[in-house]
């Protein structure tokens, strides 16, 4: 399989796929009351993409709520036994191992939009065994990207133990450090809350599933995490109210591409009667091409894939930028806009 091929697979697993929101069974058969929280707002392992491709179009129209992680009752699905996987713990890898598998794993970064901190996406390929490693060990990193930011420092999580079957299974992160209960001085409310959705649609991904999230320390759940209420297991918040409008999938940041082929650009948006608009911009600012519309989608829950091909011919050597934006019918420039920085070589 091509790096292109894998791509493609990687994106249609993530970008034009809804995972099914399994919570929304879990809570009609255990929870009693229900609290909404304030949500503001290249290789790859086949192994991670075959995961991905579970998800179900299905679109996510509930906001982030504890949920009560009891066990199902006699109405719920049983599941056939080769379905079944046993629970699952991971730790970071470890530095001083000499030969560390990798794994490519799609990590929640949090960027700044017109909305406040919304989660970005990045692919990274980071040194794991299995998909929680490699969540933890993209969490703890710095995004390639520099538009984007982690809350989570090395060595923050200690391990992540997975319960269950899909979405009706229970994530359980356990943190390393106490002080990651309170909210630092210098971090607002909003961030504070992306910090926490950072985990949980990160987590989320590497699952395949929209299973709950838990935090603990030291053997016993943590009542919050920044600030953040924690004392009960997660859903993620609403996909239009916590990830960012427009995400690109590719190019990658720092990416070299020959003006003697089109640059694909693919990504996921969700915009005014679906328009996305993608450029390729120099140093001052200027557009080096005409910028390219396309069409993603709008009106429902879910982010919608695109794809445009700029032409590169007679752009010069150097280095640019590729930004895709949003619409915005109200005349107040509120676009959300993820973009990449490239070299393009003769």
């Amino acid at each position: 399989m091509t790096d292109r091929e894998l791509r493609e697979l990687l994106t249609d697993a993530v970008d034009g796929i809804e995972p099914r929101y399994g919570l929304d069974e879990i809570r009609a058969r255990t929870t009693t009351t229900k609290r909404r929280w304030p949500y503001a707002a290249g290789g790859a392992l086949l192994a991670v993409a075959a995961s991905l491709t579970a998800f179900a179009l299905l679109p996510n129209d509930a906001g982030p709520q504890a949920v009560d992680p009891g066990s199902n009752t006699s109405g719920s699905p049983s599941p056939s036994s080769s379905a079944s996987p046993s629970p699952s713990e991971s730790t970071p890898p470890s530095a001083s191992a000499t030969e560390v598998p990798s794994m490519t794993v799609p990590v929640s970064y949090v960027g700044d939009t017109p909305d406040g901190p919304r989660l970005y996406r990045e692919f990274r390929r980071v040194p794991a065994s299995n998909p929680f490693e490699a969540a933890i060990a993209g969490l703890e990193q710095a995004p390639l990207d520099a538009d984007y930011r982690t809350y989570w420092p090395a060595g923050a999580i200690e391990r992540i133990h997975f319960d269950g079957i899909g979405a009706d299974g229970f994530f359980q992160v356990v943190l390393a450090d106490a002080a990651l209960r309170d909210r630092p001085a210098e971090m607002d409310q909003a961030s504070a809350e992306m910090a926490v959705e950072q985990v949980i649609y990160t987590l989320q991904a590497s699952a395949g599933a929209r299973a709950a999230v838990s935090f603990s320390f030291n053997g016993n759940p943590i009542d919050q995490v920044f600030g953040v209420p924690t004392s009960e297991p997660l859903a993620n918040g609403p996909v239009l109210e916590t990830l960012a409008l427009v995400s690109l999938t590719t190019p990658s940041e720092g990416m070299v591409v020959d003006n003697d082929e089109p640059l694909v650009v693919e990504g996921v948006g969700n915009s005014y009667e679906g328009n996305i608009v993608t450029r390729l911009e120099d140093g001052d600012g200027t557009e080096a091409i005409d910028s390219v519309p396309t069409i993603a989608g709008t009106y429902e829950e879910r982010l919608f894939p695109f794809e445009v091909e700029l032409d590169l011919t007679g752009v010069p050597p150097g280095e640019y930028t590729v930004l895709s934006q949003t619409d915005d019918p109200s005349g107040e420039q509120r676009f959300h806009v993820d973009s990449r920085n490239i070299t393009v070589v003769d």
